[in-house]
């Protein structure tokens, strides 16, 4: 952390401030516990987890042909952990549903987006050749340009995507314009956690200064766990009262679909930078 991000957080930005925040079960302790140290009073709302897919058929058929692919883009970290337990699967369990053609072992190139995916690639053992320079599918597709040297030289490239079953569909779709071999496969879902009694009864009777999302997916789950719990007119009235800081542009423009525009947007796509613009936000007003 560098020395204005510690005097930030030193300076009890959210003294005296209710916060709620969305996120996924991963990222929900970080964050909250960033919110806490800046004083804020945090309701953590887990409003992501991830479950593995039923049919994992299209996925070890991939994987069993990996040699096939230039590169595999990792675009979170649950989708590092699930394809990374059925890789093990694959090639060194021995139920595997399928078997390596020629008995292939060498992984593709990685990219990654973001840190959070880096960190999760690297606690895996995957080498990462590259990581988006903007944590966004747009970035990747910059990433992978300038690598190559050229929009022109990804023609002709395999590339797998391993991600939730429900996804953006930008960056494969801009891989395929540019003359990728892509392959988009499932590896997990997202599901959306039910409210227990407390944390409805806290979306019920507590009215947040701050909320935090640190995704789409977060955002909207958050929305349906705030009417689950306590209505279509709260939830709205969250939204219209409430500051909102969101982790980046495609969920601030998700969000201002909804009819709110983000009054706090950080730099890069993180949770640190989050803070840190949270922080910077509140101490200034």
């Amino acid at each position: 952390m560098n020395s204005v991000a510690e005097k930030l957080f030193a300076s009890d930005a959210l003294s005296g401030k209710t916060v709620f925040a969305a996120a996924s079960a991963k990222l929900l302790p970080e964050l909250a516990a960033g919110l806490r140290a800046l004083g804020a009073d945090v309701l953590p709302v887990a409003v992501l987890d991830a479950e593995e897919i039923e049919d994992n058929t299209a996925l070890d058929r991939a994987i069993a042909n990996i040699n096939k692919y230039d590169w595999i883009i990792f675009t979170s970290a649950w989708g590092v952990s699930f394809f990374a337990e059925r890789l093990t699967r694959i090639f060194h369990g021995d139920s595997a549903p399928v078997k390596p053609a020629n008995g292939a072992a060498c992984l593709p190139k990685i990219c990654v987006i973001g840190i959070a995916t880096a960190a999760a690639a690297e606690k895996h053992g995957f080498p990462i050749t590259l990581t988006a320079d903007e944590f966004t599918a747009e970035g990747v597709m910059q990433s992978l340009e300038l690598y190559h040297g050229g929009a022109k030289n990804l023609r002709g490239l395999g590339v797998l995507i391993p991600r939730a079953l429900e996804a953006r569909e930008f960056l494969p779709a801009a891989l395929a314009t540019a003359g990728c071999r892509v392959d988009t496969i499932p590896c997990y879902k997202t599901v959306r956690p039910e409210p227990d009694a407390e944390l409805s009864a806290r979306l019920r009777n507590e009215t947040p200064d701050l909320i935090v999302f640190t995704s789409t997916k977060a955002m909207r789950n958050f929305l349906k766990t705030v009417v689950t719990a306590a209505g279509e007119t709260t939830a709205r009235r969250f939204l219209r009262e409430a500051i909102a800081a969101v982790i980046g542009p495609v969920t601030a423009g998700a969000l201002e679909a909804e009819g709110k525009s983000a009054e706090i947007i950080p730099p890069e796509s993180t949770v640190h930078a989050l803070l840190a613009a949270i922080a910077g936000f509140f101490k200034n007003r």
